[in-house]
């Protein structure tokens, strides 16, 4: 579990966010402006704070997003997703945070009607891609694949588990435990602790410049691995 972080000086005086969210960035210098321009809007909308947090990248990523006024930048030594997401959970003062990837290819007009679905008693109201972008062999098969290897080891047929855009109560997303591979799971751990998870299709984008930092054909036997080891010994 992640303790609640104490605020700094400044963070005191400023009021408290009615949402957080969160965004993994690793090497998206590509991507930054569109991220920019296509959160900020939205935040003072929804009186959120953007919590970007840089996993250790080695490109003008950190210039880049320490230039986007309003962003609340969070640098961690490169250590995966899953790491990034707990750092940004870490460092949350809203409520509900919501979870999304920097390239924006899950649109996030959507993130109100997630909201939405957690004002109704959802504990976690996560993203369906619908007509999705990108490639056939690198993302959208193994995609199919692992959501049926979900479906068959925990009966549960999310359609999309591995979506990045979701929503939560900060507090239960802090409960989970962040080890690697988590950020794959996240409806299915809540779902574990007995909570309500609901999903709800969100339109995908094609992505607006370079290609995913976080894809690699190294990712099928781990994703493998965690699954087994969340399915046959409680954790990922």
């Amino acid at each position: 579990m992640h303790a609640q972080p104490t605020p700094g000086p400044e963070q005191a005086l400023q009021p408290a966010p009615a949402v957080s969210i969160i965004v993994p960035v690793y090497n998206e210098q590509e991507v930054i402006p569109s991220l920019f321009s296509g959160l900020a809007g939205l935040a003072r909308e929804l009186r959120a704070e953007i919590i970007v947090v840089d996993d250790g990248s080695e490109d003008a990523s950190p210039q880049l997003l320490q230039s986007c006024e309003g962003f609340v930048y969070v640098r961690i030594a490169h250590s995966g997703k899953s790491a990034a997401l707990a750092a940004g959970l870490d460092r949350a003062r809203a409520p509900v945070s919501v979870t999304i990837d920097a390239d924006l290819q899950e649109d996030p007009s959507h993130i109100p009607e997630l909201l939405t679905l957690l004002e109704q008693g959802h504990d976690c109201a996560y993203g369906v891609r619908v007509l999705r972008q990108d490639s056939l062999w690198g993302k959208r098969l193994p995609s199919m694949v692992y959501n049926l290897l979900v479906f068959v080891l925990f009966g549960h047929n999310f359609r999309d588990v591995n979506c990045g855009l979701r929503a939560a109560p900060t507090q239960r997303l802090r409960s989970l435990e962040w080890n690697r591979g988590a950020h794959r799971l996240v409806p299915l751990l809540i779902l574990r602790q007995g909570g309500r998870v609901k999903g709800m299709p969100v339109r995908h984008r094609r992505r607006p410049a370079g290609r995913s930092k976080y894809t690699s054909f190294r990712r099928y036997p781990l994703s493998l691995r965690h699954l087994l080891c969340l399915r046959f010994a409680g954790h990922v």
